[in-house]
Formats: structure tokens, C-alpha cells, sequence
């Protein structure tokens, strides 16, 4: 048996997070001290490339099948998006986020965070959508089922809020802190 190491796979004090590309030929990875992304192209072992950026990176997503575009959401409110070429445009968004997925059957990038509100940035048209309204004045995380693409909203107050995004609308909410028994 063998066992085969990826080349410079590692971060001064920590990586935050990992994401492989939809082709399965590139990981991607954020670390701090300095905040930084580097890309390993697996089929080589090796860092294909590392970038150096102004903030930390709370949440990553790769939005092309290979490393080309990727969207960052940093700590300072910001959405970095990157191209093969570099930092390609920043927008900032009005609270801080703590979490993001992209959805790319309608190509939104949707944001949970401090607030009661999932921000829907529009990728196709450039701009921001009106936003869903959550019944928590916060969210922690939010992930889509690739079986029906709902997306699924875990807020402050122990609520998991399921969104249709074809509908724009509510589709369900289980309270998960009462049915295990966790009080106020």
C-alpha cells in the first residue's frame, strides 16, 4: 500500500475551511494568520496556487466545475468574488453573515446571518433580490438538498426553517430545541 501527500498543505496557524470542486480535480482551502486561499490540483499533489486577502474568510463556495470563479464571504460584512486571474469584484452586504451556499439552478448566492433576513444576490442579473424574511432575528447556517434543492435555514432559536426557492416562500419550520427538550 502507498500513501500519497498533497505538497504544502498547510496554514501558518489554521485552515477554516475546505470545498473540492464539482469535477473532483481541485481542493480548495481558506486558513488565517494571514487570511489566505490556496487551491491543490489533486491529479499533480501540488498547490496550484495561493492568495493572500484583507480579511478572514467565515464561508467559501466554488461556483464554476473547476477552481475558475469561487465567492468568499469575509468577516468585514464583504463578498469577494475571484476568477482564475485574481480578485475579479467586492460587495458588501448590510449585516454581517455567517453563512452562504450558492444555488445553481437559479444562480443566487443566498446569506444567512445576524439579522432576520436570507440576502439573495443574483449572480446572472448582478444585483440583489428581495430578500427571505426568517422568523428568528438571526441564522447560523443554511444548506440546499441536491434531491429537491430546498434550502434549509438552522436560526438562533433552535428553528430549522425550509425554504422553497422556485416558490420564494416558506415551506415548512420544525422547532429542533423543543422537540429535544432545550430550554430558553
Amino acid at each position: 500500500s502507498r500513501i500519497e501527500l498533497i505538497q504544502d498543505l498547510e496554514f501558518d496557524v489554521a485552515s477554516s475551511r475546505l470545498r473540492l470542486s464539482r469535477d473532483g480535480k481541485f481542493l480548495a482551502a481558506t486558513g488565517v494568520y494571514p487570511p489566505q486561499v490556496k487551491v491543490y490540483e489533486l491529479s499533480e499533489l501540488s498547490m496550484k496556487f495561493e492568495r493572500h486577502m484583507d480579511c478572514e474568510t467565515v464561508q467559501f463556495e466554488i461556483l464554476s466545475d473547476d477552481y475558475s470563479k469561487m465567492a468568499f464571504l469575509q468577516a468585514d460584512r464583504t463578498i469577494e468574488f475571484h476568477a482564475k486571474f485574481g480578485t475579479y469584484y467586492k460587495t458588501r452586504i448590510p449585516k454581517v453573515g455567517r453563512d452562504m451556499i450558492y444555488d445553481k439552478h437559479n444562480c443566487d448566492l443566498v446569506v444567512v446571518g445576524s439579522t432576520n433576513e436570507a440576502y439573495r444576490l443574483n449572480l446572472e442579473n448582478g444585483r440583489f433580490l428581495k430578500p427571505y424574511s426568517l422568523l428568528s432575528s438571526g441564522a447560523n447556517a443554511i444548506d440546499q438538498s441536491v434531491l429537491h434543492g430546498l434550502f434549509a435555514v438552522a436560526t438562533d432559536a433552535g428553528v430549522v426553517e425550509c425554504w422553497d426557492p422556485r416558490a420564494r416562500r416558506r415551506v415548512g419550520v420544525t422547532d429542533v430545541a423543543a422537540a429535544v427538550g432545550v430550554a430558553d
